[in-house]
């Protein structure tokens, strides 16, 4: 049996260039450089970067350089006579090299590998996005980007700098046309029930449609009203597989519309799409169009059970857990042991919002969910342990006790039905994977355990990380809403191992969206065969809930296998 661990239902820039002279022109010297901390050698800074020389051009520009309006300036320093220019949309494949004007700090390089890198022009630095689209598949090209321009957001006050770039366009992905409609729906756009418009841009083939609990597997590629691509499936070539209703309402109305093989465009208000693909503002009432192109529906194993007819809050004769969890037995209470918080359960469950529409359930995937009390929503950790092995209980979980502030998980308050299957033990049942007390295995603490070492490097919401050892480093890096297989072994900063699947013998196999938020915000940086060390502050794992490992966590993760949504 795998435990999932502490991690289960888990409730959960800058763009840059190198430099390459025509045989013509004077060679700019250059060292071997890693981005990653702790590998190759010389100079290194705070950033955790090997320096490249700057070029004698970095302060000043040549007097034969082009300045554009936004202010970018360029020189090419290679040229091509004839071939296609990106557009704003695609994606290109790059090797560069990025300095800071003001100090001649090298801060990124893909002179290590000596390979490209893709970046989509849609959601890379404007003047970087400008610049490329100036320049010919096989040119190489200087550039000098002031800050107005030079970063994806806006920057604090005061970190802001110039940056200058060598880069050579290797290739160019072509991304999904723009709709000639992309701003507003035709008159003859039809209307679903939401009032989401939509028109059908290929006739399917299937015959049935999908029901909201069925597997879809579809396409999309989206657009704000401009035409800016906001995310596309298709310039990934990874389509997304997931029931509708993990979907937000107007896209499972959609998809539950469509038959295989058919394809679709859509218009909808962007906050309707709230934790699809991109962060909306919220009260955004802007029009973005998206395609979507159904491929296959795979049914689920079962039906879930109807809606509660009392959904929407808890009825007059609910109890209360310590903490506030309503509840009411769904048959006569058993008189049996209950779980303790340190305990894992085998459960089937379905969750809904009140406002009837279902988020989750094991019912649907035809097997019941195991996981530890220690790793859940604390509404559960709070509430589960009222029950015994036969109970049928459902819970309303307000939202403090469940997702609140995880924009990727429902918010409100939450009601579940829970039948507990078995109880077993602490860590020693999860320990052996054929049930019975086993005394777990110890890995030994790294020698850094007790803090992050000077060379490793933040995730953007601050969590410390170093490689320990690098995949072939191909292939694409984690999504939220895939699922991932991977060993770990997690230690508190005084060296004590509290969970492991490298002991287990079996890796956790988990959606990246309901593990806690210090892996949500680094797994997303690794790719297959990666092996990685995290320093995870106790607010980014689990914000002191009892039960739990409490203060900042050390993990050691390798990366298995990454799985579309599902």
């Amino acid at each position: 049996m795998r435990r999932a661990a502490l991690f289960t239902v888990a409730v959960l820039g800058l763009v840059a260039c190198q430099r390459e002279k025509p045989a013509k022109e004077k060679q700019v010297k250059t060292n071997i450089s890693r981005v990653e901390a702790g590998s190759g050698s010389g100079a290194k800074t705070a950033r955790g970067v090997e320096q490249v020389p700057a070029p004698d051009t970095l302060k000043t520009p040549p007097a034969d350089a082009t300045t554009t309006k936004s202010g970018l300036i360029y020189k090419k320093l290679a040229t091509v006579e004839s071939g296609a220019s990106p557009s704003k949309n695609d994606t290109v494949q790059v090797l560069y090299t990025g300095w800071i004007q003001a100090s001649g700090e090298t801060f990124f390089t893909t002179k290590t590998k000596g390979q490209p890198i893709a970046l989509p022009l849609a959601t890379a630095a404007p003047g970087f996005s400008e610049a490329l689209q100036l320049l010919r598949k096989g040119e190489k090209a200087m550039l000098w980007i002031p800050p107005a321009i030079g970063y994806k957001q806006t920057p604090p006050t005061g970190k802001a700098e110039t940056l200058v770039y060598e880069l050579e366009l290797v290739d160019i992905i072509a991304a999904p046309a723009i709709p000639p409609d992309v701003a507003a729906p035709p008159a003859t756009a039809q209307t679903l029930k939401s009032g989401t418009k939509y028109v059908v841009v290929k006739q399917g083939t299937g015959t049935e449609k999908a029901r909201y609990f069925d597997t879809v597997t579809f396409n999309y590629t989206g657009w704000d009203k401009d035409g800016k691509q906001l995310d596309s499936t298709e310039v990934r070539k990874r389509p997304a597989t997931v029931p509708p209703f993990r979907k937000p309402a107007p896209l499972e109305e959609v998809l539950t519309s469509m038959v295989a093989g058919e394809r679709v465009r859509i218009w909808v208000e962007a906050n309707k799409l709230a934790g699809f693909t991109k962060p909306v503002p919220e009260g955004n009432t802007e029009l973005v169009c998206y395609e979507l192109e159904l491929l296959t529906i795979e049914k689920a194993k079962a039906e879930p059970p109807p809606t509660p007819k009392d959904v929407a809050a808890p009825p007059p004769n609910a109890k209360k857990s310590p903490k506030g969890v309503s509840y009411v037995f769904l048959g006569p209470a058993k008189d049996g042991p209950k779980p303790k918080a340190s305990d894992t359960v085998k459960v089937i469950y379905t969750g809904w919002q009140t406002n009837g529409r279902m988020f989750d359930s094991s019912v649907i995937r035809g097997e019941p969910a195991t996981f530890s009390l220690q790793g859940v929503i604390a509404g559960w950790t709070d509430a589960i342990p009222v029950m015994s092995v036969g109970d049928k209980v459902r819970f309303w979980i307000p939202d403090e006790l469940a997702y609140k502030g995880n924009p990727s998980r429902p918010q409100g308050m939450l009601v579940f039905d829970i039948e507990m299957l078995e109880i077993m033990p602490g860590q020693a049942a999860s320990a052996n994977p054929h049930g019975g007390a086993m005394e777990p295995k110890k890995i030994p603490a790294p020698d850094d355990v007790a803090a992050p070492p000077k060379d490793a490097l933040k995730s953007p919401k601050g969590v410390s990380y170093k490689f320990l050892s690098k995949g072939p480093g191909t292939g694409p890096n984690p999504k939220p809403e895939d699922t991932l297989t991977f060993h770990y072994t997690g230690w508190q900063t005084n060296g004590e191992m509290f969970d492991s699947s490298v002991t287990r013998g079996e890796p956790l196999v988990y959606p990246l969206n309901r593990l806690i938020p210090g892996w949500i915000d680094t797994l997303p940086l690794i790719k297959i065969g990666d092996k990685i060390r995290l320093w995870i502050p106790e607010e980014l794992a689990y914000g002191g809930r009892p039960g739990s490992p409490s203060g900042m966590l050390v993990f050691d993760i390798e990366l298995l296998e990454i799985k579309a949504a599902q």
